[in-house]
């Protein structure tokens, strides 16, 4: 493909689907150097709030895991943003720059399948939670009905805890 031609009308498919798809490479790139690093930031701002603050609730937290796979336990792909943990229980927490309704029903659904993904929690008490700079859709009050913790960012680095009424223990 000559790549100096901009007229659609001179260039053939071939070229023109090859010159999308070289396109859409470029975006998923770029998006890539955004997406990556915002969310690693987001998650580094997460870690200490969400452990001072279940600290405060009276949960025990001796260990921290960030961005944890499940790779070496099972085949399955998940992925933990923050695990708060000690011997007996456990806080899974997703973190977002922007929440939805969408994302809390994702969570749930791979939370269904924490406990086997990530074997040295099949025995303690897994309390999932979310955490977001913005809640769009009103995410924030669904997770509370669904029985996550919630954590709202409050500007500043800090967060604040919302627990729910019927706290959900996997």
């Amino acid at each position: 493909m000559n790549t100096t031609t901009l007229d659609p009308k001179a260039m053939s498919w071939d070229d023109i689907d090859e010159a999308m798809a070289e396109t859409d490479r470029r975006m998923k790139e770029l998006q890539g150097l955004f997406t990556t690093p915002w969310g690693k930031l987001i998650e580094d701002l997460t870690k200490p709030a969400a452990l001072n603050m279940f600290k405060d609730k009276g949960f025990n937290i001796t260990q921290v895991y960030t961005g944890a796979h499940n790779g070496e336990y099972t085949t399955d792909a998940m992925r933990v943003d923050v695990i708060l943990c000690n011997t007996v229980e456990a806080v899974a927490v997703e973190v977002k720059t922007t929440c939805k309704v969408e994302d809390v029903k994702y969570f749930m659904n791979q939370m269904e399948h924490f406990k086997e993904a990530f074997h040295p929690f099949d025995k303690c008490k897994v309390y999932p939670a979310i955490a977001a700079l913005q809640y769009d859709e009103d995410s924030d009050i669904y997770a509370l009905k669904q029985g996550l913790y919630v954590l709202h960012a409050n500007g500043d680095g800090l967060f604040s805890l919302t627990e729910p009424n019927n706290k959900l223990v996997l």
